[in-house]
């Protein structure tokens, strides 16, 4: 579609993290219930955005997630594409959509590592798939890249009355991670020869390394860490997407013949595979429609703007009570409409003033009821709604 567009979902702006009026509304469409996350970072550079356009939106020769030749970072805050992709796999009853997001390379020269750590948070916690983009093999390197999750336990909380965290606990909120290797040549062999698949590869490369000595122990513990938060993970390898040097700054604008065929049949595969993974984003065990998904992006925010760890029961109790307030909301109208229709109908009958008090008793008890069927509660407070709502 012709109006399709990146649009800023998170920016920093005035020494705060705000979310545009823009994203906020295309997210709190009503026809967006059961919402997919897919996230992409990685360091700054790494062509994350061509991945986003090229493979992921298939998109040849248009505009798309920002792109640029030069080493100033095209990406600042998390930037959503203004289009759902629609998926339909076996995690989802019904075909539900899914907002790519971009985030501001990790690295970036102009940039705090504070700064980096707080869009990483961000990302994960609203992501249902987090897809992690490097080049080459999955080295040391590579792995001190991922060394953000050492300080995840320390930049949110689940209680406000918790001081150690369980890792196992946090990450339930996670999301499934793919690892993706670009530019990856060598073959897929373990120590003995043997072909193994990428998955096989990942779990090799984080198994802990032998030894005792203070530097193996902190690179075991990214390892653990990784492990832990995240139990759900897979990882892909694609080749240059070129041969020639040249053609590497401006390959959104070549056609697929103009690609190596090895990455085109990739890229296919690839896209295929995120389909297959992604899920509707769950947070305490509830699936988020988009306006929920604002709320929680909303609470996290505020706690970071205002010098705070966010904490996570904290977030939920304000998704909760927005919720609360917007289906007692549309409750009150849909009954403040039909009383009226009612009252235009039949003011001019007889037993009106009688008929009227048993339509209004009924229709109560039919509003309150689907309140309290559909909403979303905290179960130690339902009651409290329920009566606030009966009260209204």
């Amino acid at each position: 579609m012709t109006d399709e567009k990146a649009i800023p979902f998170v920016i920093f702006e005035n020494g705060q993290f705000i979310i545009p009026k823009e994203a906020r509304d295309l997210l709190s469409n009503e026809t967006h219930k059961n919402v997919g996350i897919i996230s992409l970072v990685g360091k700054y550079r790494t062509g994350k955005s061509f991945l986003l356009n090229r493979v992921l939106l298939n998109r040849v020769q248009s505009p798309g997630f920002g792109v640029g030749p030069t080493i100033k970072p095209c990406t600042k805050g998390i930037w959503i594409w203004s289009h759902p992709l629609m998926i339909s796999n076996a995690h989802c009853k019904d075909p539900f959509p899914c907002f790519l997001i971009d985030t501001e390379g990790l690295g970036a020269y102009d940039e705090e590592v504070n700064h980096d750590s707080k869009i990483l948070l961000i990302a994960i916690l609203i992501s249902s798939l987090f897809i992690f983009n490097s080049f080459g093999t999955i080295d040391e390197n590579a792995i001190s890249s991922l060394s953000f999750v050492l300080n995840l336990s320390k930049t949110i909380k689940l209680r406000n009355n918790s001081s150690i965290e369980n890792e196992e606990e946090l990450a339930q909120y996670f999301p499934t991670l793919f690892w993706l290797l670009r530019d990856f040549s060598l073959k897929l062999e373990d120590h003995e020869g043997n072909v193994i698949t990428e998955k096989q590869y990942l779990e090799n490369a984080l198994k802990n390394m032998k030894g005792s000595s203070e530097i193996i122990e902190e690179k075991n513990k990214v390892r653990s860490l990784i492990r832990t938060y995240f139990p759900e993970r897979d990882c892909f390898v694609m080749v240059r997407p070129v041969e020639k040097e040249s053609d590497l700054q401006n390959m959104q604008q070549l056609p697929d013949e103009q690609l190596r065929k090895e990455f085109v049949q990739q890229a296919k595969i690839f896209r295929n595979k995120v389909t297959k993974k992604t899920k509707p984003k769950v947070f305490m065990k509830k699936n988020l429609s988009g306006a929920m998904l604002v709320e929680l992006v909303q609470s996290v925010l505020d706690a970071i703007n205002g010098g705070n760890i966010p904490v996570i029961e904290n977030s939920w109790k304000y998704v909760i009570e927005n919720e609360c307030i917007k289906h007692s909301n549309d409750a009150i109208k849909n009954f403040i409409d039909e009383i009226e229709k009612f009252k235009n109908e039949n003011c001019t009958k007889k037993n009106y003033a009688k008929e009227i008090k048993s339509y209004m008793k009924k229709l109560s008890d039919k509003y309150i009821d689907t309140f309290s069927k559909n909403g979303l509660f905290d179960e130690d407070r339902k009651e409290k709604y329920i009566k606030k709502l009966q009260g209204k």
